[in-house]
């Protein structure tokens, strides 16, 4: 089969001829459709978790995917041959991934793909999907508090703007300026540009009786801290990176919620409900060839995406 690997930490990737995995017990094989590119991804690629997790050589990078089951290991029920599929590998070790014509995956972080979501979104999704309900579901908002989003028209920015908008919340992005127009059609109600304007300042002038929650995927340091302290008694901080300093936050009577995603096949059928529901859209997606990937790579290392990163085996 034709796959996108890496034969060393650090490498450029390229096309490599491998074999056709087989699916273990408990294992179904995927015919990849599409494979999703994550930040997480580009850290695996540079051996950062070199000490703390198996790698195997050529590495096939990246484990969102959608595509149909192609064969099924021993003891795999509830799935048969043909079934349109999406989610997550979930695998203990890195290196058979889903820049491949085929993969395999563990049932317990798969869904079924409803027919409202096309191949691409469905490798788009479950990273980033499940990532920004896991900061905004816990948040419990309602019908008019106000939560900023930073890096909202990144992955799990964009996700999270539409799952925040549909509490009936008041949602306000935090991105560049030539986003604005994205995010609005996505549900901001308003957008500042990180650029041109100090976000801390702008959201305390618009909102001085304080805000309901904070999403924290992208921003220094510096401007989390000060939107933290903007967040009244009873709200919550949601941080992808970190950056939630709980002691600090517990003082004030604020949650803070440092974000592990776990991709689990309950947390892939509700986003799919949401879809289905007309909640939650397909973000902007970028597509590339397999021989692309490394361009592809490159793009999401840069730090600044607008929606999600797809390649096509």
């Amino acid at each position: 089969m034709r796959a996108f690997a890496l034969d060393e930490f650090g490498a450029a990737g390229s096309v490599h001829d491998l074999p056709i995995p087989e699916p273990a017990d408990g294992e179904v094989r995927i015919k990849v459709a599409a494979g999703g590119i994550n930040p997480f991804d580009t850290v695996v690629l540079k051996g950062a978790l070199k000490d703390r997790m198996q790698h195997d050589f050529p590495l096939i990078p990246c484990s969102d995917f959608a595509g149909s089951v192609d064969a099924l290991g021993s003891g795999v029920d509830g799935w048969k041959v043909g079934d349109q599929a999406f989610g997550q590998l979930g695998k203990m070790s890195f290196g058979h991934g889903s820049l491949a014509e085929f993969t395999t995956a563990s049932p317990a972080t798969i869904a079924r793909r409803p027919a409202a979501i096309d191949a691409q979104f469905g490798a788009a999704l479950p990273l980033a999907g499940v990532s920004a309900w896991m900061c905004i579901e816990p948040m419990g908002l309602k019908n008019g508090d106000v939560v900023v989003i930073l890096g909202a028209a990144g992955g799990i920015g964009g996700f999270a703007v539409q799952i925040a908008k549909h509490t009936g919340a008041h949602v306000v992005g935090v991105a560049r300026g030539e986003n604005t127009g994205y995010l609005r059609g996505l549900g901001a109600d308003e957008v500042i540009d990180y650029t041109t304007k100090d976000v801390v300042e702008t959201v305390r002038k618009a909102h001085s009786a304080g805000i309901a929650g904070l999403v924290h995927t992208a921003g220094d340091a510096a401007v989390v801290v000060g939107l933290a302290g903007l967040v009244r008694e009873g709200g919550h901080v949601a941080s992808m990176r970190g950056g939630a300093n709980i002691d600090e936050l517990t003082k004030s009577k604020v949650a803070g919620i440092n974000v592990q995603t776990r991709v689990t096949t309950e947390a892939l059928e509700k986003l799919a409900g949401m879809v289905e529901a007309g909640s939650l859209k397909r973000p902007e997606i970028k597509t590339y060839e397999l021989d692309q990937a490394e361009e592809a790579f490159e793009k999401i290392s840069s730090g600044h995406v607008r929606g999600k990163l797809v390649v096509i085996p």
